[in-house]
């Protein structure tokens, strides 16, 4: 396609913006993890302002937001299609109505340094070469800049007696009382849609003031039907993901889930101190028949795995886990970004059609 004579005005229109946002993005993919150190100090708000001489200043924050409003879900939007065309519906009179901002905290939690903030110490950030943690940590950053939750990403010490994931219960404990949930996801784990708020999962799965601990189950099979079972053959129900709900309850769970290795209450749960799946087995083990009118579990499908994944149809439909292929975690985040970086070029591209978009016969010839 050709522009005609007339259409510079709307084609250089159409570029500057473009390449705005462009810079815009990518400037923030090549700067935006926590700043300069794996673990935020303080506010978890960091500013970034892009200005011109004719324009006010603007925050990349308010960046992300701007391209995703388009985009986003209410909370009570009543259905949802995915890029599938499979059709999502809330049930009657949902319960969460409001977006609820910073009385959610999207958490990350390593023992491990983010390899992209040791490479930007460095001055050698690349986004093709940063690994799967890194990845993981954009979407959930991401996820939470675009709806205007709190994030906090915490560097844990290793434990001496026990593998590092053990660090799950007490590190959200500890976060808990400052916030209405906390939505935990491992670095292999993402937000499938992240124009879609938690609130409207909460409505979704019909989380209740009740359910102090929402988690996935994990894939199951005839075939094979001891793994991801507990001692009672029983699903296990997978941590990589987790909705945490401050009520009443919630605390002694969390107490009773990290002493569990300890045997004060549960003899024989210091076999998971180490051997897999480590404080996952000690939960679906033990912790869960203690409190289990205030544990939801959601299906596979919907909230674990990935869809090259064949087993139990756990193709992640909302929330993704890449237990294998974890590499696959920061094509997601592209998906999305390219998704809400392109929906604004097609607009202004569909808009200026007229001044764009030159067909005919004439095109054929010289005239």
């Amino acid at each position: 396609m050709l522009p005609s004579p007339g259409s510079r005005s709307p084609l250089l229109h159409l570029a500057v913006i473009t390449s705005c946002i462009l810079i815009f993005i990518f400037g923030f993919l090549a700067w935006q993890s926590p700043p300069r150190v794996p673990i935020p100090r303080g506010s978890t708000h960091v500013e970034m302002t892009i200005s011109n001489q004719n324009n006010a200043p603007i925050s990349i924050q308010e960046i992300i937001r701007l391209l995703y409003s388009p985009l986003k879900f209410s909370p009570t939007d009543p259905q949802f299609a995915d890029e599938n065309g499979t059709i999502y519906k809330l049930p009657p009179n949902p319960l969460y109505d409001r977006k609820l901002g910073k009385e959610v905290l999207i958490l990350d939690l390593e023992t491990r340094n983010l390899e992209s903030d040791e490479a930007w110490k460095k001055d050698q950030y690349d986004w093709r070469k940063i690994d799967h943690v890194s990845g993981g940590v954009f979407n959930h950053y991401t996820y939470a800049l675009i709806h205007g939750y709190d994030y906090k990403f915490i560097h844990a010490h290793e434990f001496s007696d026990r593998h590092a994931t053990w660090v799950k219960p007490s590190a959200i404990a500890n976060q808990l009382k400052n916030y209405k949930f906390i939505v935990f996801l491992d670095a292999d784990a993402a937000f499938r849609h992240m124009h879609l708020p938690i609130e409207w999962l909460l409505n979704y799965w019909k989380i209740e003031p009740k359910h102090s601990i929402t988690m996935a189950l994990d894939p199951w099979t005839k075939e094979y039907p001891q793994s991801n079972s507990d001692r009672f053959n029983r699903t296990l129900t997978n941590t990589g993901f987790m909705i945490i709900q401050n009520n009443e309850n919630t605390p002694e769970i969390l107490k009773a889930w990290h002493e569990c290795p300890d045997e004060k209450r549960y003899k024989g749960c210091s076999e998971w101190k180490k051997p897999k799946f480590h404080e996952q087995s000690a939960f679906g083990e033990f912790v869960r028949y203690d409190y289990e009118e205030y544990i939801k579990e959601l299906p596979c499908a919907e909230a674990n795995g990935y869809p090259e994944v064949d087993v139990a149809q756990c193709k992640g439909k909302f929330i993704r886990h890449y237990w294998f292929e974890k590499s696959r975690v920061k094509n997601d985040f592209q998906e999305n970004m390219m998704q809400a970086i392109t929906m604004p070029m097609q607009r202004i591209f569909s808009e200026k059609r007229g001044g764009i978009v030159v067909e005919g016969p004439k095109v054929n010839k010289i005239l």
